[in-house]
């Protein structure tokens, strides 16, 4: 009887958990690059409301970006969203500034709820004949909220402008 009752629970637990929907993992990946090319679009195009809706809005969103002059590391979202919108933020993006930004060498670990994501970036800025580019690596993990993906903090670490170092003639 008893072994009864334990092979019934334990065949009851697999059929429910294999009952679960499989993760569509390049449904996923396509979801969440989605997302991440609205942020940075919305950025440029300095449409706050459309780049608010790609982040988690709470205390826990962080932000950090590591270049070869400076950091800024910014802790929920009310400081998150100073830093993007603010004077502080990296570029004065007016309407004679051109920007095209490239990411690729997309790495995923992809769970039911939450994303962890790298990826590469170039960042080119042309304003007449001036042209900027900068280089970096994106670090960015999503949480799913009410069937969409959000992001919840962000890391840029600069990888370009930092000075060559001299080698010496012996």
């Amino acid at each position: 009887m008893r072994y009864t009752m334990l092979s019934t629970l334990l065949i009851a637990a697999l059929a429910i958990s294999g009952c679960e929907k499989a993760l569509d993992v390049e449904k996923e990946k396509a979801a969440i690059i989605a997302v991440m090319e609205k942020e940075t679009q919305t950025y440029i195009d300095r449409d706050f409301e459309g780049m608010f809706s790609t982040h988690v809005q709470d205390s826990t969103n962080l932000r950090l970006t590591a270049g070869a002059d400076n950091y800024v590391f910014a802790e929920g979202w009310e400081e998150v969203s100073k830093h993007m919108t603010g004077d502080e933020t990296e570029d004065d993006l007016g309407e004679d500034l051109h920007i095209t930004v490239e990411k690729s060498n997309y790495r995923f670990k992809i769970c039911p709820k939450s994303a962890f994501v790298v990826c590469n970036q170039k960042w080119t800025s042309s304003y007449d004949d001036d042209v900027t580019e900068i280089e970096s690596i994106q670090v960015r993990y999503l949480e799913k909220v009410d069937g969409e993906w959000k992001i919840s903090f962000v890391s840029f670490i600069g990888t370009s402008g930092y000075m060559e170092e001299e080698t010496e003639e012996l």
